[in-house]
């Protein structure tokens, strides 16, 4: 069971430094595309055609990859928190309603 237990630890740190790669790179593109549309209006066009071609095959999976962890992540907390607040559920009104009837 250890064995399993550091297997999975390591497989979530090397996820972890992945994600933490994919936020900056995503930050890095809206950098490059904020002053890509800068320079487009000063008419210079070829760092805005080069964040084009760079558009598919790069920054969408990697604000896709975003997304996705963000959902997963929230959505593991949510059901964390359903799980361990029906453990701990304090009486609701709904419960105190039913008690005066």
């Amino acid at each position: 069971m250890g064995k399993r237990t550091g297997r999975f630890q390591t497989c979530r740190t090397w996820v972890d430094r992945i994600l933490v790669v994919n936020v900056f790179m995503v930050m890095v593109g809206a950098l490059w595309f904020l002053v890509a549309v800068g320079l487009h209006s000063q008419g210079l066009d070829q760092p805005l055609g080069r964040f084009q071609q760079l558009w598919t095959p790069l920054f969408m999976p990697a604000i896709g990859l975003l997304m996705a962890a963000a959902l997963l992540s929230g959505g593991r907390q949510w059901l964390l928190r359903l799980k361990t607040g029906r453990e701990q559920c304090p009486p609701g009104p709904r419960t105190t309603v039913d008690k005066q009837s």
